[in-house]
């Protein structure tokens, strides 16, 4: 029995030759992603459980690619196109890939890499053209299989994929997530998020290899189209919500408020577009307002991770919605409320739940929690214990059972014997207009202990100084949560799944003389 290769047959079965996935010029319905999938299923030979890594922009092969993986009952790999060349020889040697599904914008760091990657054994072509020499284009492969359906029998413990971490606290870590744990988020998707109708249209515009790539075997499974966009831009994204009357989509903050922010918007219509998700980080009230008021009540949010595979908690549109009786925000930075067939706990150091309105850690159990991370019993004995996930993310509910996340549990500064989240400061800082985007970090201060450093990026033609930007916060925060030092800079650095990177802030402060923080970099 294979539970998830029998949704996308049913599917299939059920739509035929409708399209079912739209990626750049290629159109796949159900009936061909179906039997491309069960030709490259049937063609790879590898044995159950061999891990496989796809290192490729969205595209319909990909959905090709990642549903022959579960047929197959191989453990998939997905690697972020955005990684540097060092990450990607990291994943794909931690993961012991036996095989590569490689496109062309990676095909020479990959044969630079090949030597030094022991555990691979194939690697396979997707792109236009001749294949490089070494390797097999996927036509070939799909051509040696049979479109007959084919399922390797697969379900509960049976690792289905790894997902790295985005490496912001050390070296990425591989969360195994097994059949039955992918099985329970979907269900956990379908009974929390958002209702999927045959009519529908998903639209995909951050990489399949992050949090909207979970969202497309059930989308199949319902009926529903998926859209794939290579390469996000706002243009990109509001030219194919456009073409192909997108009803779904799913992004992170950073895209949200660079589509809110985006003038050409009114030159399309956008009328089809009935729910954009977001995950990765609360979205900043500043920012909220601009959504809503360039999208409408379109909007809600999911709290997840890899080691606890979203939907954990869920913000939904009537939590967006403004208050009336105040015009603002009903729900301010807040992340969602507990998700069917998922339990949270805020909890202190000892273990012990807090009280309502007190900052816990949230840890989780569930079906959809991970096995472990990948060869790694120390780091899994960590977070994993006692049947609970430890996220590390600190948060506060409220009577309502609003939770809210505070900010990460390592990323908490200590100042001067007071406790300063980082979240805080920058939800403060967000509620300056010329304010673009922010990260308050903490530096080593021979006298505080720490000192609260902020780094702004001001939006395109907007103007703010230092002096300017701490008289504000003076207004909203304590005197000790103040920055001590305001950096600017033309654009913060961020991960490769579109998050602000943190680490990478930290180090370029540090790495500045302390005579030239608070000033332009």
């Amino acid at each position: 029995m294979n539970e998830l290769a029998d949704l996308i047959a049913r599917a299939a079965r059920a739509h035929g030759e409708r399209p079912a996935v739209i990626g750049g010029d290629a159109t796949l319905s159900f009936a061909a992603a179906d039997g491309m999938s069960n030709r490259l299923a049937s063609a790879m030979g590898l044995a159950k459980g061999e891990r496989v890594a796809v290192l490729l922009p969205n595209s319909a092969n990909y959905v090709v690619i990642d549903f022959a993986l579960l047929k197959a009952g191989l453990i998939r790999v997905p690697v972020n196109t955005r990684l540097a060349a060092p990450e990607i020889e990291y994943i794909l040697n931690n993961s012991g890939a036996a095989l590569l599904f490689v496109g062309a914008e990676h095909v020479g760091a990959v044969a630079a890499m090949r030597p030094r990657l022991s555990a691979l054994r194939h690697l396979v072509f997707v792109g236009d053209g001749a294949a490089p020499a070494g390797m097999t284009p996927l036509a070939e492969v799909l051509a040696a299989g049979r479109p007959e359906p084919f399922a390797v029998p697969a379900a509960g413990a049976d690792g289905y994929m790894l997902g790295y971490t985005s490496g912001t606290t050390g070296r990425p870590k591989g969360a195994l997530t097994t059949f039955g744990s992918r099985k329970a988020a979907l269900l956990h998707m379908l009974a929390n998020e958002v209702a999927i109708e045959p009519g529908d249209a998903m639209l995909h515009v951050a990489s399949l290899s992050h949090g909207t790539g979970t969202k497309v075997l059930p989308h199949f499974a319902k009926g529903a189209v998926n859209v794939l966009l290579p390469r996000f831009t706002p243009e990109a994204f509001f030219a194919a919500i456009q073409r192909h009357r997108v009803t779904t989509t799913w992004m992170v903050p950073t895209m949200v408020a660079m589509l809110a922010d985006a003038p050409l918007r009114a030159r399309f219509d956008l009328t089809s577009l009935k729910t954009i998700m977001y995950a990765g980080a609360p979205m900043p009230e500043a920012v909220m307002r601009r959504a809503l008021a360039a999208f409408g009540p379109v909007f809600i949010q999911i709290y997840g991770l890899n080691e606890a595979t979203q939907p954990d908690l869920v913000m939904t549109k009537a939590d967006h919605a403004l208050d009336p009786q105040t015009g603002g925000v009903r729900y301010p930075n807040a992340t969602g409320r507990r998700c069917i067939g998922v339990t949270v706990r805020l909890v202190d150091d000892a273990g012990r739940d807090v009280a309502v309105g007190e900052i816990g850690e949230i840890i989780i159990a569930g079906e959809h929690i991970m096995q472990g991370y990948w060869n790694d019993p120390e780091a899994t004995a960590e977070t994993l214990r006692e049947g609970w996930c430890h996220t590390g993310d600190l948060a506060r509910e409220d009577e309502s059972g609003m939770i809210a996340i505070v900010d990460r549990k390592k990323e908490m500064i200590i100042s001067g014997g007071y406790n300063v989240y980082p979240r805080e400061v920058e939800d403060a800082l967000y509620r300056l207009a010329a304010v673009g985007e922010c990260a308050v970090v903490g530096l080593p201060d021979p006298l505080w202990g720490e000192s609260v450093q902020a780094v702004v990026a001001l939006k395109a033609g907007q103007a703010a100084d230092a002096d300017a930007i701490t008289r504000h916060c003076a207004e909203w925060l304590a005197n000790y949560k103040k920055p001590r030092g305001i950096t600017f800079v033309a654009e913060l650095p961020k991960t490769a799944f579109g998050k602000i990177d943190k680490k990478a802030v930290r180090a370029m402060l540090a790495a500045a003389p302390t005579e030239l923080r608070g000033h332009n970099t």
